[in-house]
């Protein structure tokens, strides 16, 4: 399969085919998880409201947490679709699409074609790139701008040029708009890494280092320079020492964990593909010691630079990232989403060579890789029916979610393409065994995120609460606040400021104003007050909540 495609233009139309197959289906339909995708896309929406495109502001509050690229990207997209979720995430989507299309770039330079390609559709096809494609954050454009530096430094070294530093910067300093240092920090100890390694350091040694790094300080720093001024200052001192020093140093909103953290974030946001990761670290140890040592020598290669050199260079990449963000503190799994391109390239490295016969492992490793991509779907199947209270679990039966329970059947996918690799590998049809795990990846990967996350939307409460907030509404002059229950989305659904009120006098005092108010707050919360509310009042909606397991409602007091 993949080697009939001899030229670019075909890898690239599979390959937006199969990314627009992939990340489109009801990108916009399932309202925005909170707490990320209802900060980004208010923030984006009340730039554009304000007309100011400098400093970022949610709930009408300056935002320190990111900075500004993703939000730009989000005000086009909502000139051109509206101000709705598909707008909202449809930068995500782009940027993802992007961030495949530049490995699959890199991959040929770094092996062959038909490696380049089928690391392109590994990319796409894991679970937690595929999640990234479909939330209005800025990690899948954080992905796309380190893919496109480290794929300018390596297109220059090979070529043992260095024109690279230029491009390299203005690369640079767009992943600095989209999620801060990280953009230009880790790319570079990237490349510092591999240069030592293959003691080629002298490389930087140049007077175009020097251009370099004004390219990418006239692509970053003018924004930040103008938030700087327009803040006061404030914007600065919130993004680089809180969202950046204090949250490497410690654990923020809770959310540490141990040192093999990523570890296990890799293996399962790598799924289905991480079934192979053994067999491919293996290979690409041996890879990056000598082309000897019991492995064939591919004729491929030969118009390329050293294997060893490539798999080295993916090496550098992985180690950085994975020891960088370990150290941290704070942890959470999209922060190491940029590794999943080279750890997709060697992936595709392995499978590729021995779908031609150039590594033989043994038949069982290989057996059993196959098994756990079966084990894979089974429990997948198990985990969503226990999620949607068909199989019973007592920690989950406050919080089951039963449209799940028609979303468990594309857990047999990977059976299915377990046994038919299984066969093909049988009788040494390695290539169709290959096809079979691809194609089976794409329809688990793409069927669960195109249905499962719409099937949780029935629980998520801010849209459907502010959509029968918005029904009452007959005059612009009002007012919104919360009780104990707050969503980040809640102010882009309500598109207005949305008051959170700290105890039971401040919401009596709320509801008594002499202008339509609109509350929001658990039932429970509301049956307590209700008594002590005078003048008219009544409840607009109600509806359960995904995150607190519990009914919220909304009063109005006219």
């Amino acid at each position: 399969m993949f080697r009939r495609f001899h030229h670019r233009a075909g890898h690239y139309l599979l390959l937006i085919a199969l990314v627009a197959g992939l990340y489109l289906p009801n990108l916009g339909a399932p309202s925005l998880w909170d707490i990320d995708e209802g900060n980004n896309a208010e923030a984006a929406r009340e730039m554009l409201e304000r007309g100011n495109w400098g400093v970022p502001t949610f709930n009408f509050q300056t935002r320190v947490d990111k900075p500004a690229l993703l939000y730009w990207l989000q005000i086009t997209a909502y000139r051109v679709f509206g101000i709705n979720e598909f707008a909202a995430r449809l930068p995500s989507a782009l940027a993802a699409l992007a961030a495949v299309l530049l490995a699959y770039e890199l991959g040929r330079l770094l092996f062959t074609p038909a490696a380049a390609l089928l690391g392109g559709v590994i990319l796409a096809s894991t679970a937690m790139f595929a999640a990234s494609a479909h939330f209005a954050n800025p990690d899948a454009l954080l992905s796309a701008c380190t893919i496109l530096t480290l794929l300018i430094f390596w297109s220059g070294f090979r070529r043992e040029g260095r024109g690279w530093f230029i491009p390299a910067g203005v690369s640079a300093g767009l992943g600095v708009l989209a999620k801060g240092p990280v953009g230009l920090v880790l790319p570079g100890a990237v490349i510092l890494l591999f240069l030592l390694w293959s003691r080629r350091l002298r490389l930087l040694l140049d007077r175009r280092l020097a251009l370099g790094v004004l390219a990418f300080a006239v692509t970053a720093l003018p924004w930040y320079v103008w938030v700087g001024a327009e803040t006061k200052g404030e914007f600065l001192r919130g993004f680089f020492w809180v969202h950046n020093v204090s949250r490497y140093c410690a654990p923020m909103e809770g959310h540490g964990g141990p040192p093999y953290y990523y570890l296990l974030t890799l293996i399962l946001g790598f799924v289905p593909w991480s079934v192979f990761l053994g067999l491919t670290l293996w290979y690409a140890v041996q890879e990056s010691r000598t082309q000897d040592r019991g492995l064939r020598i591919d004729p491929d290669d030969s118009a390329r630079p050293d294997p060893r050199s490539s798999v080295r260079f993916l090496w550098c990449w992985i180690a950085v990232y994975l020891v960088f963000f370990s150290l941290s503190s704070t942890k959470l799994p999209n922060y190491i989403l940029p590794v999943y391109a080279p750890m997709a390239l060697l992936t595709a490295r392995f499978l590729d060579r021995w779908q031609r016969g150039f590594v033989s492992p043994p038949a069982w490793v290989v057996h059993a890789s196959l098994a756990f991509l079966g084990l894979v779907g089974i429990a997948t199947s198990l985990g969503l029916l226990m999620a949607a209270g068909v199989i019973d679990v007592a920690a989950l039966r406050s919080r089951s979610l039963p449209g799940l329970a028609v979303h468990a059947w594309p857990g047999l996918l990977p059976v299915l393409g377990a046994a038919a690799a299984w066969g093909c590998a049988a009788r040494r049809q390695r290539r169709g065994a290959v096809v079979s795990i691809a194609l089976t990846a794409v329809l688990f990967v793409g069927t669960l995120a195109g249905g499962a996350s719409v099937a949780v939307d029935a629980d998520k409460a801010p849209r459907p609460l502010a959509q029968a907030f918005e029904s009452q509404q007959t005059e612009r002059e009002v007012r919104v606040g919360c009780y104990q229950y707050f969503r980040p989305s809640l102010v882009f659904y309500c598109r207005r400021e949305v008051s959170q009120l700290a105890d039971e006098q401040q919401v009596l005092e709320f509801l008594r104003y002499p202008i339509p108010v609109y509350l929001f707050t658990p039932a429970s919360v509301w049956q307590r007050l209700e008594a002590r509310v005078p003048g008219p009042h009544r409840v607009l909606g109600r509806h359960r909540d995904l995150y607190l397991g519990c009914d919220v409602v909304v009063v109005g007091n006219h």
